[in-house]
């Protein structure tokens, strides 16, 4: 058995079908509004500082390490030794020459002789001024005669102690004439001559 329904109750039913169909048709090609769309708000984040770059690594230099300052060695001068006083040897006694030799004539005299055949000594006294003139007369002699001459300070110990020891006197001015070995030839007391002496020589060369 069907059911039929009338023509009169579709009508409604078939409009209110036609109504709901455009009104879908319609919402469904809306674009959707900016008011019927939800915005998203986005959270407004607070205001935060710039943040800084970090400035580049520098290579920092390692300062070494000061050095504790080094003392010096405190260095003490030596002492100075006491200065060496040189002790001064005592000198010995150095016995005098003998002025004489073993025949007891002057050693001045006796090596006249050495070298010489014939010696004319001079006796003077450095004071006189007649001694010096009676001195220049005997050099002169005996230079010609070629005989050697000595002359002889009387004031002199050193020198005329040997002859006044032999000849027990001495005159100044005085002419003595002697040959070797040690011979007293010939003996002028006072002033004498060149020629005087010279011949005087002369004779004990023979």
């Amino acid at each position: 058995m069907s059911l039929r329904l009338p023509n009169r109750a579709l009508v409604p039913v078939v409009v209110l079908a036609v109504l709901g169909g455009v009104v879908a048709t319609f919402i469904v090609a809306r674009p959707p509004s900016s008011a019927d769309t939800p915005s998203l708000v986005r959270p407004k984040l607070a205001n935060r500082a710039p943040v800084k770059k970090p400035a580049p690594l520098q290579k920092v230099k390692a300062k070494p390490a000061a050095k504790a300052p080094v003392k010096k060695p405190v260095v003490k001068a030596a002492a100075k030794p006491a200065p060496v006083v040189p002790v001064t040897p005592i000198p010995r006694a150095v016995p005098a020459k003998p002025v004489a030799d073993e025949s007891g004539l002057p050693r001045v005299l006796k090596a006249a002789l050495a070298d010489n055949r014939v010696v004319v000594v001079g006796l003077y006294d450095p004071d006189a001024a007649v001694d010096e003139m009676a001195v220049a007369e005997a050099r002169a002699g005996a230079k010609a005669a070629g005989a050697g001459f000595v002359a002889l300070n009387v004031s002199a110990e050193s020198q005329s102690r040997p002859l006044l020891v032999l000849l027990g006197a001495l005159e100044n001015p005085g002419v003595l004439v002697y040959r070797r070995p040690d011979v007293l030839f010939a003996r002028i007391a006072g002033f004498a001559d060149s020629e005087t002496v010279a011949q005087a020589a002369s004779n004990a060369r023979r």
